[in-house]
């Protein structure tokens, strides 16, 4: 066994010179995060058949309508705060209480958006949603300012704890959602063992990642000012990224958002990829210089289209047949499902925005970070009312070219002039 692992070392080390990448960190640390991914894939599974068999389908549209706004209104907080925590650490700060107390002050948005919309419906006479956006108002702060404990264990490059904190993370609102669709078909009590046993879990994990780490008192003082502005330049993007299922479900009905998110789910784990890559290289990439990124992102960018493609053409082939066992109520979804396949070439663009991230290149971020949003917004209420939920489908492949070929553009092109600093100042 001892010589095989050398052997495997070895290997290891001798395509570096190929790949010019740290192949040891990538599959010791990856090793865990695609067990923690296939694990997750599992959970989304196991959910989607229960869904699919057990819930009617207006009232999953309902369902995936709530999350999406749920979305929308958590844009309003310190979304770019995991990723800032991350970073800190990864420069030696001790930054995950720090980042928990500010999150939580800065959801102030999240409570009022969810009161707002619980009003609003509940004037209109609709006390499922009402009841739905009072609780995510509530508890959705909580959650997303305990679940900062994985991004501290990504900046201690501690795959393995973060790994299986994941897997109980995904884990537990599954197997609570499945048991209460076991015995009602409620969709108010489906959102609520969803919010409750999130939070549980959250916390629960976020406690026991504080005891793992006695956090010495070592704050990033940088940490609510790039938190911030990662933030600020993100609000758009999060909004416009729920708009697709929000649109549907005003103008073509709640049916059809179950169709079309039976259709975008399984990619959707497919993007697990881009997820995992994006964890290992930016606490690499953070002790890195950007010149030396400029030259080697874009060859690395090229092997991950390669990959794309592959995985793509994998999924056109057998999309068929998955539905037909596991989700035969959902067959429409399957040619929807194939074209946003093409969606998978976004894990090319990987490089490229962690390397901007990595190296708080807050102009170039701003700048890409605007600039898709816009794109998407125009795309979608030019194809939508055009092509119906086809014309969503295609919008997604487009900006996700798009958003690579931009990235691209500015890590080899960052900008010279200071055109917002005074603004980010």
């Amino acid at each position: 066994m001892h010589s095989l692992r050398n052997k495997a070392y070895n290997l290891l080390r001798k395509s570096e010179s190929l790949l010019k990448t740290d192949m040891v960190y990538i599959t010791k640390g990856g090793s865990w995060l695609v067990a923690s991914h296939g694990v997750a894939i599992l959970a989304g599974l196991f959910i989607s058949i229960a869904f699919a068999n057990l819930f009617p389908k207006e009232s999953f549209g309902t369902y995936k309508f709530i999350i999406s706004m749920a979305g929308v209104i958590g844009a309003f907080s310190l979304t770019g705060m995991g990723t800032a925590v991350t970073q800190a650490v990864a420069r030696n700060f001790e930054s995950l209480r720090q980042g928990f107390r500010i999150n939580l002050k800065w959801s102030i948005g999240v409570l009022l958006g969810g009161l707002l919309l619980s009003a609003y419906y509940y004037l209109n006479d609709n006390m499922l949603l009402s009841i739905s956006f009072l609780l995510v108002g509530f508890i959705s702060p909580i959650t997303l300012s305990a679940n900062l404990y994985g991004a501290y264990l990504l900046g201690k490059k501690d795959f393995k704890r973060s790994s299986l904190y994941s897997m109980v993370h995904n884990t537990t609102p599954v197997v609570a959602i499945i048991l209460t669709l076991l015995l009602t078909d409620s969709l108010v009590a489906i959102i609520v063992v969803y919010l409750l046993s999130g939070v549980a879990v959250s916390l629960s994990l976020y406690r026991q990642t504080l005891r793992a780490y006695p956090l010495q008192n070592k704050d990033d003082p940088k940490l609510t000012s790039y938190s911030g502005h990662l933030s600020a330049m993100s609000i758009i993007a999060i909004i416009v990224s729920n708009l697709d299922k929000i649109l549907i479900f005003h103008y073509l009905g709640a049916a059809p958002l179950a169709i079309y998110a039976f259709a975008i789910a399984p990619v959707e784990q497919l993007q697990g990829g881009k997820k995992i890559l994006s964890t290992l290289i930016l606490p690499k990439l953070s002790g890195r210089s950007f010149e030396e990124l400029q030259k080697s992102a874009p060859r690395k960018a090229i092997l991950l289209t390669v990959y794309a493609l592959i995985l793509a053409s994998l999924w056109i082939i057998f999309a068929p047949y998955f539905y037909k066992f596991f989700f035969p109520q959902y067959l429409d979804s399957v040619f929807y499902s194939q074209i946003y396949s093409f969606t998978l070439l976004a894990v090319s663009g990987t490089m490229f925005n962690e390397t901007l991230v990595a190296h708080q290149k807050i102009r170039e971020l701003y700048f890409h970070r605007t600039i898709m949003p816009f794109i998407q917004l125009v795309l979608f209420f030019i194809m939508l009312p055009l092509f119906g939920l086809m014309g969503l489908i295609v919008s997604h492949s487009i900006l996700k070219v798009l958003s690579a070929l931009l990235g691209y553009y500015f890590v080899k092109h960052p900008l010279k002039e200071r055109i917002i600093d005074s603004a980010l100042s």
